[in-house]
Formats: structure tokens, sequence, C-alpha cells
């Protein structure tokens, strides 16, 4: 059986390890099952669900596999590296007020 996934987001038919939509341009942070809800990888699908079984199914019935997209608070695609530069710059920011503090604490500020 052929596995066939969509975007959750504009619907088209995407490849099987597209990490993004081509036709919208959505991220896709996992696969979802749209019987029961289950989220994965593409691969924990190979055999049907993991949680429920769906796409254990008759050749005649294509399955159909929602990617799930990561979006902004504009609504837009997500950029994976701009959620990683915003974790950094926090740890960064977290790293020098700690070092700030330790001169502070040691007289360094006289």
């Amino acid at each position: 059986m052929k596995l066939r996934y969509f975007c959750d987001g504009c619907g088209k038919e995407v490849p099987r390890n597209s990490k993004r939509c081509p036709s919208c341009g959505k991220f896709f942070a996992a696969v979802q099952c749209p019987s029961c809800g289950y989220q994965g990888e593409a691969g924990d699908f190979d055999a049907g669900c993991p949680r429920c079984g769906y796409l254990k199914l008759p050749e005649s019935r294509l399955p159909k596999l929602n990617r799930i997209g990561l979006k902004t608070s504009s609504g837009g695609p997500a950029s994976p590296p701009a959620a990683l530069f915003r974790v950094l710059g926090i740890v960064l920011a977290l790293m020098l007020v700690g070092f700030l503090l330790i001169l502070f604490l040691r007289g360094g500020f006289r």
C-alpha cells in the first residue's frame, strides 16, 4: 500500500520525507493520524498508526496522513533557525546576567 501525505495547511499532497510543503512553504513538525490524532515521524507509520492501526486498510482505500506544521504568531510558517536563535539569545542573556552577578558579588564593580 502506498502511503500518501497531505499538508494540513493547504491540503496539497506532499512527498513522504518533505520538511516543507512545496505548495505553501509550511514547515512540517510531525505526521498526524487523521483517525486518532497520534503524532510522530513518518517512519512511525510504515505499518499503520502505532496507536490505532489506521492504514491497515484494503488496497482500494488510499490513506491520507496529515503533516502537522509549525506556525508563527503572525500565522505564517515558522522557521526552525529563528526558533533556535531565539533560544540561544535567551541562554546567552542568562549567562551574561550570571557573569555580572558574580562580578558584583566579588566586588568587581568598585
